[in-house]
C-alpha cells in the first residue's frame, strides 16, 4: 500500500504521508472531480489494469482504487 500511496502522491503533488487508505474524494483540495478522473487513467496505466467506467464512481478512497488494482 505505502507504493501505492507514494505513486498517488505524485499524482496530487502532496506528500505521501498526507495520505492514507482512507483518504476520500474531496478529502484534500487536489482531489476534485477531474482530478479523480486522471487517478483512474494514471492508475489504469502504471498498473496495466481497465476500471470499467460504471465503477469509477463507487471508488471513493483510495483503499477502493488499491483493492482494485490488486484483483
Amino acid at each position: 500500500m505505502q507504493k501505492f500511496l507514494e505513486f498517488v502522491s505524485g499524482i496530487f503533488e502532496v506528500d505521501s504521508k498526507e495520505l492514507s487508505g482512507e483518504t476520500s474524494y474531496k478529502s484534500i483540495p487536489q482531489w476534485t472531480s477531474l482530478m479523480h478522473l486522471r487517478l483512474v487513467a494514471e492508475i489504469e496505466e502504471e498498473y496495466g489494469v481497465e476500471i470499467p467506467i460504471d465503477e469509477v464512481p463507487e471508488m471513493k478512497t483510495l483503499t477502493d482504487f488499491f483493492e482494485y488494482i490488486k484483483e
